[in-house]
């Protein structure tokens, strides 16, 4: 049996989210662990233009999930600190072509290593290599019985501690044989050993009373008493998940810190530097970061007096200091990705150009006054019966997606306050020291649409979300949702809106771009009440390009198909207005593993007294 024989492959696209270190995957009949991955070192790949932003990004974001697993989890492992941050290293994929057979990615192995006889229970745990290769599947080694070994795909999970093992057992050297009454219903498996029970020496042992120590490489890794593990099974991939995350790649700057950066972005957008620009400064993020290389290193370039130089930083400093504290908890990252998309730095030399165009803008280039007029009442009424601010199509936008770890066991994301096993990729499982993380920068298209921020606040006043006064102003209402942070029930719903918009329209996708829903992403900016939603296909059709010109108007007023009802209703809309029959999305699809959906953000029937539509 030439296991080690078989190859899997998988296109680049998909590869963070079927191919980690660590990671199960299934191929023909088998089921594998990936041991390694081989790093892109002929750079294949394309360019990651801001590194070290990147990298911060990935690793705050290991930060808080590893250590909010060790913390609620009791486990004792140890923390990852700042000081940790230099061991993060970011890998690409080695692209290979899939005719070339002496090539390859990495590695991976069966897992698990073990076998049952479909006709009579035997059981097989093959310990090694040699054990392995000598092992034939089509033959029962049990005289009287002419079966065939498949291989038992399932593992033990602890909900505690997270350990994952193979389902072994054993009894000396006597055979083991695993009975049941009903092969698909792991609740009627016993493991016996034939021999002892026979004699009366043990009992037939129920799988789900087999019990986790919490012990890893010999050592205690959690406080808590013994627990049962859960059978899990391997093919259904609820045994482990990838977390990956997506960023937009905003051109590094070389001598603003990389803090100011995020700052400066917001104050750009916010138009906080008027002042500046009223006293003769040129403001925009090119000229910033020539001010900072001339104030930092004295370059020859010399493009501003010296005491004027050090009013403007003086007074930009400030600026940034004040814009730190209103907005000590947004998430400007994700903000600033946003801004990147809308065309920040479309007229800037060093950075790579975003073609965009607002629906509006295309509605111009009619030339037909009679089909522009009915375009523009068209589009008016779009936006106002969706509470839609704009859509924009971006034809080159620069992503980067990164799996920055690993969700072991059950995914029980539709729990409130569920924390669930998150691992980061180490290099040595045993050291846990330094750390992977796996990125794939890739270039397409895709759609931005914006919410009408004065409805939004509006929404989120009327449903008792949010203590304000309803804005009278576009500026204002930007500012009440800009300073919304995480921990705040509003932004938890006005992202449950955003993320229920972005799946009914992928859910859509397919009868107006083109694109089935699998081969599609999304990103929610919460804080800019907005949605992007592009392609993941590794070959751009332009189907995103076809909807904004052709069908877009078709595409919204199909969304309602996937709101109004449910196979599961009314039983889906009482308890969370969400599940696999009317919006849920693949893992691979959803940026947040299907979790901040509810159709009545839009319905207002159970949750929400006024629904937005």
């Amino acid at each position: 049996m030439d296991i080690n024989s078989l190859r899997y492959s998988k296109p680049a696209n998909s590869a963070l989210f079927k191919i980690v270190k660590n990671l199960i995957v299934t191929s023909d009949k088998f089921s594998f662990k990936v041991n390694y991955l081989l790093n892109d070192k002929n750079d294949d790949n394309n360019k990651i233009n801001n590194e070290k932003r990147l990298r911060k990004v990935i690793f705050e974001r290991i930060l808080k999930l590893y250590n909010q697993r060790i913390e609620v989890k009791n486990l004792n492992y140890d923390l990852l600190s700042r000081g940790d941050f230099d061991n993060l290293e970011i890998l690409k994929y080695k692209f290979v072509d899939q005719r070339d057979k002496k090539n390859y990615s990495g590695e991976y192995s069966l897992y698990p290593r073990t076998f049952i006889c479909t006709k009579c229970g035997d059981y097989r745990n093959l310990r090694n290599d040699t054990e392995l290769n000598s092992f034939n599947p089509n033959n029962c080694r049990n005289r009287n019985c002419n079966g065939k070994y498949e291989q038992l795909e399932i593992v033990l999970f602890c909900p505690t501690c997270g350990r994952i093992k193979p389902l072994t057992y054993s009894c000396s050297d006597h055979p083991i044989k695993i009975n049941w009454e009903k092969k698909d219903s792991l609740r009627t498996w016993e493991v016996v050993c034939d021999k002892c029970h026979k004699e009366g020496r043990v009992r037939p042992i129920d799988i789900f009373r087999f019990d986790c120590n919490h012990e890893e490489y010999g050592e205690k890794i959690c406080n808590e008493s013994k627990t049962k593990f859960k059978p899990l099974t391997v093919r259904e991939g609820g045994v482990s998940n990838p977390v990956v995350i997506t960023i937009v790649d905003i051109p590094e700057t070389n001598y603003i810190k990389l803090n100011n950066l995020e700052l400066i972005l917001l104050g750009l957008y916010l138009n906080k530097f008027s002042n500046l620009v009223n006293k003769g400064y040129k403001v925009d993020l090119e000229s910033i970061n020539r001010y900072y290389d001339f104030y930092n290193h004295s370059s020859d370039d010399i493009i501003i007096d010296k005491n004027k130089l050090m009013e403007f930083i003086d007074e930009l400093e400030i600026i940034l200091k004040s814009l730190e504290v209103t907005y000590a908890n947004t998430d400007l990252e994700n903000f600033n990705d946003y801004y990147a998309i809308k065309g920040i730095f479309s007229d800037q030399a060093f950075s790579n150009k975003m073609d965009k165009i607002s629906y509006s803008e295309f509605i111009e280039s009619y030339e037909d006054p009679i089909k522009k007029e009915i375009m523009e009442n068209n589009y008016k009424d779009l936006q106002n019966e969706f509470g839609i601010e704009d859509v924009t199509y971006i034809s080159n936008i620069n992503l980067i997606s990164s799996a920055i770890g690993i969700i072991y066991g059950i995914n029980e994301f539709y729990k409130e306050d569920f924390v669930p096993h998150f691992g980061p990729i180490w290099k040595n499982n045993k050291e846990k020291k330094e750390i992977y993380a796996y990125s794939y920068p890739f270039e397409t298209e895709g759609i931005m649409i914006d919410l009408n921020k004065i409805k939004i606040c509006e929404w989120l006043i009327n449903n008792g979300l949010l203590n304000e006064e309803v804005p009278e102003t576009h500026e204002k209402a930007i500012e009440i949702i800009l300073q919304l942070n995480k921990e705040d029930g509003a932004y938890t719903h006005l992202q449950k809106l955003l993320h229920t918009l972005s799946h009914i329209l992928i859910r859509r996708s397919p009868m107006h771009t083109g694109l089935d829903s699998e081969s599609c992403g999304e990103l929610i900016f919460t804080n800019a009440a907005a949605v992007l939603i592009y392609s993941k296909s590794s070959i751009n059709t332009g189907g995103f390009s076809f909807v904004f010109e052709h069908s877009l108007f078709d595409w919204f007023n199909d969304v309602k198909l996937d709101l109004n009802d449910c196979t599961f209703d009314p039983t889906c809309i009482f308890e969370k207005g969400a599940c696999f029959s009317c919006i849920y999305l693949p893992e691979f699809v959803c940026c947040d593993f299907n979790r901040n959906l509810d159709r009545d953000v839009f319905l207002g029937k159970r949750r929400y007294e006024h629904s937005y539509w």
